[in-house]
């Protein structure tokens, strides 16, 4: 089990490691864009910087977590994973 747990820390992170890169992403559009669609970057990047600093908050529970306790923590990691993705997928469609 704790081979597994680890590999799977592993994916989680590096699953972070690029949405910072992404959000990154975006704020280099936001520059390069109107006014009014760098105010829906923006507003985008503020949502997806909170979301990423949560997920990160719960990968670091998950790390830290017993192992009693880590299929619990692991539910509410994947819970913000999913949320994350969504938001990502969103951020996608701004122009």
């Amino acid at each position: 089990m704790f081979e597994n747990r680890k590999i799977y820390e592993s994916h989680l992170e590096a699953q972070l490691a690029q949405w910072k890169a992404d959000i990154d992403v975006l704020k280099a559009k936001a520059k390069r864009a109107k006014v009014d669609a760098m105010v829906q970057y923006d507003h985008s990047i503020d949502i997806l910087q909170r979301k990423h600093s949560e997920a990160d908050r719960q990968l670091r529970n998950l790390r830290f977590a017993s192992d009693d306790a880590w299929e619990s923590v692991k539910s509410s990691t994947e819970k913000v994973w999913v949320e994350l993705k969504a938001l990502f997928q969103d951020s996608a469609k701004t122009p």
